[in-house]
């Protein structure tokens, strides 16, 4: 079974870092999954969102749907990613 790539893991992290942060200034995980599917939340759907945004490896359709759904227009990829821009005309 192939490896998880850990190399570059402070990405996800970061990532997963400001979703939860989204998600606490939403009021918690119920209504940030009703604002990304549009609907309350089942138990087990809730508790797979929970754990996504814990410990898993957000992909780009998940990124997608959250910058949609969630109107991160604002948000840069440094800003999702924990990245400092780099200095002006570098």
């Amino acid at each position: 079974m192939p490896r998880k790539p850990t190399e570059n893991a402070h990405y996800a992290v970061a990532a997963r870092e400001f979703l939860k942060a989204k998600r606490k200034d939403m009021g918690g995980s119920k209504p940030f999954f009703k604002a990304l599917y549009g609907h309350e939340p089942t138990d087990s759907e809730n508790q797979t969102l929970i754990n996504l945004l814990n410990r898993g490896n957000l992909s780009a359709e998940f990124l997608g749907l959250c910058a949609d759904k969630l109107n991160l227009t604002d948000t840069t990829v440094f800003e999702l990613f924990g990245l400092r821009k780099p200095p002006r005309g570098s």
